[in-house]
C-alpha cells in the first residue's frame, strides 16, 4: 500500500495528498473508520476520500479499505495491544497520554532496523562536518543533536533558519546532513536537503511518513511516529531514534569519542561561576 500510494503521490491533489498521508500514518484504524470519519480527521471533503481511492485505481473506498485489511492481516504488524488496553484508568487524560507516547515508541522501533541506526553512526563518525536543519517545533530534536554530537564529535552545526545560503555555500561532499522534517513541512527544510543532494552531500531525513517531501533526496530515511492526545504531534520517539544513534556512536566511536569528551569536560570548570565552584 505504502508503495502504491508513493508511485501515485505526484498525481494526487493537495487535499488528497492529506488522506494519503492519515492513510499511510494510521492504517490500522482506517480499516474500520467511515470515509466520512477519515475525511474529518484529514481536514478534507468526503468527496475527496472517495476519489483518492479512484485515483489508486481502486473501484470504491470500501475496495480500497479491503486491500489495506488484507495487507494487514499478510504482514501481522506487532502492535503494542497489551500497552493500549491494560491501563488501569481508562478514563484518564494523563494515562492516555503516557500511554500514546509508549505506543509511539514501540510503533517506530517496529519500523526501525538496527542496521539503519548502525549506518547512521558510522556515516556521522567518518563524516567531515556534520549539518543540522531543522526549525519551528522541530528544534525539540535538531538543537539536542546538535549538543550531543558536537560532545560527542565537536564538528556539528545547526543551521540558523535565517542564513541557509550562507551556511549552505560551504557544503562538501564529505560532509553530512541531518534534516528534522516533520508536518507541515517546512518547505526551507526541504530546500536545504535538496541543496546538499545537489552537492553530494549525504542525507540523513528524520521524519513521520515516507510520503515527506524530503525523502526522495535522501540516503538513508528514519521513520518515527508522532500521534498524540493533544493538539501538538509528540517527538518522543524522534527522539528516542537520536538516543539509539548516540548510544550506538558511543560503542563504534571508541577513543575519538572519549578524547572529545574529557577535553570538554577539562573545559568546564574555567566557565564556572564562583558559586558554582
Amino acid at each position: 500500500m505504502n508503495k502504491l500510494i508513493n508511485e501515485k503521490y505526484e498525481q494526487l491533489s493537495e487535499a488528497q495528498r492529506k488522506v494519503a498521508r492519515y492513510i499511510v500514518e494510521n492504517m490500522e484504524e482506517v480499516v474500520v473508520l467511515s470515509a466520512q470519519r477519515i475525511a474529518s480527521l484529514s481536514d478534507v471533503s468526503e468527496a475527496t476520500v472517495h476519489r483518492f481511492a479512484k485515483t489508486l485505481g481502486y473501484f470504491s473506498f470500501v475496495e480500497l479499505k479491503q486491500d489495506i485489511h488484507a495487507t494487514l492481516r499478510k504482514n501481522q504488524r506487532a502492535l503494542n495491544n497489551f500497552i493500549t488496553t491494560t491501563a488501569e484508568k481508562p478514563d484518564s487524560w494523563l494515562e492516555k497520554h503516557f500511554l500514546q507516547e509508549a505506543d509511539n515508541i514501540v510503533r517506530t522501533s517496529k519500523a526501525i532496523k538496527e542496521r539503519d541506526i548502525q549506518d547512521v553512526a558510522n556515516t556521522l563518525l567518518h563524516a567531515n562536518h556534520i549539518w543540522i536543519a531543522g526549525w519551528r517545533l522541530g528544534l525539540s530534536i535538531t538543537t539536542y543533536m546538535r549538543f550531543v554530537f558536537s560532545y560527542m564529535l565537536g564538528n556539528t552545526t545547526l543551521i540558523p533558519q535565517g542564513e541557509l545560503a550562507e551556511y549552505s555555500a560551504h557544503f562538501k561532499k564529505t560532509d553530512v546532513l541531518i534534516g528534522s522534517v516533520f508536518p507541515r513541512y517546512d518547505h526551507k527544510t526541504v530546500q536545504i536537503i535538496k541543496k546538499a543532494k545537489e552537492k553530494h552531500v549525504q542525507t540523513i531525513i528524520l521524519t513521520d511518513s515516507p510520503l515527506c517531501p524530503a525523502c526522495k533526496h535522501a540516503d538513508i530515511t528514519l521513520l518515527a511516529k508522532t500521534k498524540s492526545k493533544g493538539f501538538l504531534d509528540s517527538y518522543t520517539a524522534a527522539l528516542s531514534i537520536c538516543q539509539a544513534i548516540v548510544n550506538e556512536l558511543s560503542h563504534i566511536g571508541g577513543e575519538r569519542v572519549k578524547e572529545n569528551i574529557k577535553q570538554i569536560e577539562k573545559s568546564y570548570p574555567d566557565f564556572l561561576e564562583k558559586s558554582e565552584s
